[in-house]
């Protein structure tokens, strides 16, 4: 089987983006004038065919997948999620139309420069993290405030986030000449890994029958509990679950060996046992689902994966009238984005971290005495409440706008690491696990993302992977 490289990806020209960029900037002309809602859907509605005619196929189909997704999610935030959880602050402030067509405009935007094809790490991720991440983040504050000009700035600088991170990903990763280990070592190397954590959340948490999805909060209320007294749980429950697991899964099917897929199956519904986390339940139809998407249309890696999304948003409300499927869905895709805002709305007007309960720690003082999750927790939500947000909103709590420009940086940097310890490493093999990083990028700040959710052990399990198609591989160690 051919597999996509991981050296080079199809490019869109300038003068296409610029084609692009002067429709999207036209329609929102139209719209600013009264009584143009119908005209601004028309501009809309045009830029894929534009897209078509400058850039291609794949690069129309990613931006009108990208508009369709953002519509799926608008209009299952309206419908459903609104009407559902308004308790939780799920309001529908009923922002006037035009505002609407705005916001979808700017949110669909990075979908014009974004690589298209899973042919390096980063692809992955920066896919993963627009679904999950930037277009809740961009879409859902204005159902909350109803106000353009009051969501404005921090959709621009969201946007200004990933037009740095297209930026970067696009030059050329560094070489990266390290030793790596044959298929048979690295397998083993997979396997150890992943028995020594089972074991050890066997000895520190126990065996635990698998909660339902209604029950999954006192699961998880009972593993802080026990987690707060242990030393690596915080660490080896994550990597388990966000990288050890799923390559290992993703390594069994590409070998075609159903022992692997077991022990990584095993291993996730065995921390899901523990922890009742519902992400690492989803990551099991993540590692297939990536798997075939990067085997059968490469190519097509960024359409699909906006496309898929707005399926499994109508999935879950077609299936779903207020139960389990609908909290999920709500809970990725609305709560995501209303966490995001509540951080900015916070500390526009509050004093920053500076990052005083990180790495300077001790250092300085901090100005709060709990992490931001508890603290916008406490304000927005319920006492107690661990409100997560993506990196974005981390980095606004901790340094404002200027916060998201550097970590956009940073995240840019290290996405162009990842390429250059996953060239030429076998996409599909890799390819679950970045994704779910990007997932964790949507949901966690950028270096949580990469101590405690192990996107920097992902990177280095890909460095030791052998190059080349797994399944073609030789057996012995490399020369």
């Amino acid at each position: 089987m051919l597999l996509p490289r991981m050296a080079t990806r199809p490019s869109t020209s300038l003068p296409a983006i610029g084609v692009l960029l002067g429709a999207g900037v036209s329609g929102l002309l139209i719209l600013a004038g009264p009584g143009a809602t119908p005209l601004g859907v028309a501009s809309l509605a045009l830029v894929p065919v534009a897209a078509l005619v400058v850039a291609g196929p794949v690069r129309a189909a990613a931006i009108a997948g990208a508009l369709v997704f953002i519509a799926v999610l608008q209009w299952a935030y309206t419908a459903h999620f609104s009407p559902v959880y308004a308790y939780a602050g799920l309001i529908d402030a009923h922002p006037p139309a035009a505002s609407l067509l705005v916001v979808t405009a700017l949110t669909a935007l990075p979908a014009v420069w974004l690589p298209l094809s899973a042919a390096r790490p980063s692809t992955i991720v920066l896919w993963a993290l627009y679904v999950a991440g930037y277009v809740p983040a961009a879409t859902v504050p204005i159902f909350l405030e109803g106000d353009l000009g009051r969501v404005l700035p921090f959709l621009l600088a969201l946007i200004g986030s990933m037009a740095i991170l297209g930026a970067i990903v696009r030059v050329r990763p560094p070489p990266l000449r390290a030793p790596y280990l044959s298929v048979t070592t690295f397998t083993r190397v997979l396997v150890v890994l992943a028995s020594l954590c089972a074991l050890y959340i066997v000895a520190t948490f126990g065996v635990h029958a698998l909660p339902s999805l209604s029950s999954v909060y006192a699961t998880r209320a009972q593993f802080a509990a026990a987690q707060a007294s242990t030393a690596a749980g915080g660490y080896i429950v994550p990597w388990a679950a966000n990288v050890i697991d799923p390559m290992l899964m993703a390594l069994g099917v590409a070998r075609r060996r159903a022992d692997l897929v077991a022990i990584g199956l095993l291993g996730q519904l065995l921390v899901y046992s523990n922890t009742g986390y519902k992400a690492v339940l989803f990551s099991v139809a993540v590692v297939p689902a990536v798997y075939f998407v990067i085997s059968r249309a490469s190519r097509w890696y960024g359409p699909l994966a906006v496309l898929a999304t707005a399926a499994v948003i109508a999935g879950t409300v077609a299936v779903s009238a207020g139960g389990a499927p609908l909290a999920l869905s709500s809970r990725l895709f609305a709560t995501s984005g209303h966490v995001s805002w509540s951080y900015y709305d916070y500390f526009s007007t509050h004093t920053q971290y500076h990052l005083t309960r990180s790495i300077f720690n001790g250092v300085l003082t901090s100005p709060y005495s709990v992490d931001p999750p508890l603290l916008i927790g406490s304000v927005y939500f319920n006492q107690g409440t661990d409100a997560n947000a993506n990196l974005w909103a981390d980095a606004f709590a901790n340094f404002g706008f200027a916060g998201i420009v550097v970590f956009s940086a940073i995240c840019g940097a290290v996405l162009l690491a990842l390429d250059a310890a996953g060239h030429r490493r076998d996409p599909r093999v890799v390819g679950p696990a970045m994704a779910i990083a990007g997932l964790s990028l949507g949901a966690s700040g950028l270096l949580t993302t990469m101590l405690t959710q192990g996107l920097g052990l992902a990177g280095i399990l890909m460095a030791l992977m052998p190059p080349g198609s797994i399944r073609a591989a030789p057996e012995g160690r490399p020369g």
